[in-house]
């Protein structure tokens, strides 16, 4: 499944205290506390792309004038506008699957390339995941030691399972260690696409070197939605691995024992969080992960303070699209024929 459009969602609470503690010394030398104020904002912060349906081209010619953002029902004006203006954090996640590996060798001899489309103040992290995460490389603007990560990523091997939740909630607090503030945090997965059922007899079997307690898909999930972390995927799966995850799926005992294969959830959750999906195969890897990261920067980056009022802790729901005028400022958009996909929930 390919996914042209993204928006992400970062919630940033920012107080502003006016006068604190001030104290007045009154004639008879009564003390009298001067009153306090309390001035607090929150800041919504959305990225989004808007794409041609079949071509997958983007439209970059946009202003804030041609978008009508809401949340929860409520129109929302939009503060901030730019495109490109905000560093990427990215956290590269390698899949050590057997079937992954010839690939991974691919991608780490173009490593250069990939890295090329990046500016010199994005930052990137290198991690492996399997049934549990390693991190290689933290946060660096030094992209020749982000090379050397992928390197040593594609020299690794593992015969543990995937347990890609708890690699996503992992992947996620990785991203919010971000030395850049404000920056855009994505995790760029590269992986088949597949994963372990986790529970049963495939944490004993595959998950060996797993943590003693595993996060749930609902708390992964919860984490992106709270974070505002993007989840984009380069996905690498032949035929041949479609035909025997198929077998496994239909194998009674992968039933019984909980241990069948899954495909596409990192797909998924790229859906729920915004993120653009590509397959690639062989040689091709490294351009197309290049192509992926132009195209998670090649985004509109929008703020607004919402005119809701909810209670600590609400999910809330945003939608965006395009408005009436950008049609008629734009005639090359055709309506239908663009599309604006983006996250559509938050936590307060």
């Amino acid at each position: 499944m390919r996914v042209i459009c993204v928006m992400r969602v970062v919630c940033v609470l920012c107080c502003l205290v006016v006068g604190a503690g001030a104290v007045a010394q009154q004639p008879g030398g009564d003390a009298t506390a001067l009153p306090v104020l309390h001035l607090s904002t929150q800041l919504v912060v959305l990225d989004a792309i808007v794409a041609e349906k079949k071509t997958g081209r983007m439209e970059t010619t946009l202003t804030a004038n041609d978008f009508v953002l809401e949340e929860d029902g409520v129109p929302q004006k939009i503060r901030d506008f730019s495109q490109d203006k905000l560093p990427l954090s990215i956290v590269l996640m390698f899949d050590l699957t057997e079937s992954v590996q010839p690939q991974l060798k691919d991608l780490a001899a173009g490593a250069q390339r990939v890295l090329a489309h990046l500016k010199p103040e994005d930052e990137v992290a290198v991690m492996t995941f399997s049934s549990a995460t390693q991190l290689l490389q933290p946060f660096t603007t030094d992209h020749k030691a982000v090379a050397a990560a992928i390197a040593k990523a594609a020299a690794s091997s593992t015969k543990e399972g995937t347990f890609l939740d708890e690699s996503v909630y992992e992947g996620a607090a990785e991203a919010m260690r971000s030395t850049i503030p404000g920056s855009r945090r994505v995790l760029l997965f590269f992986t088949d696409g597949t994963e372990n059922e986790v529970h049963g007899l495939a944490v004993k079997l595959y998950g060996k070197q797993a943590p003693a307690t595993l996060h749930s898909g609902a708390e992964a999930k919860e984490e992106l939605l709270q974070t505002g972390v993007t989840v984009s995927a380069l996905i690498d799966r032949t035929a041949a691995d479609d035909a025997e995850i198929a077998a496994s799926m239909v194998n009674p005992l992968s039933f019984a024992f909980g241990i069948s294969a899954r495909m596409d959830h990192v797909a998924r959750l790229a859906t729920d969080t915004g993120g653009p999906v590509l397959h690639g195969n062989g040689k091709q890897v490294a351009d197309k992960m290049g192509t992926l990261i132009e195209e998670i920067r090649g985004r509109y980056t929008m703020g607004y303070v919402p005119t809701t009022s909810h209670p600590a802790g609400t999910l809330c729901h945003i939608s965006l699209k395009l408005s009436v005028e950008a049609y008629a400022q734009h005639p090359e958009l055709k309506q239908g024929h663009y599309v604006v996909e983006t996250r559509t929930a938050y936590y307060r």
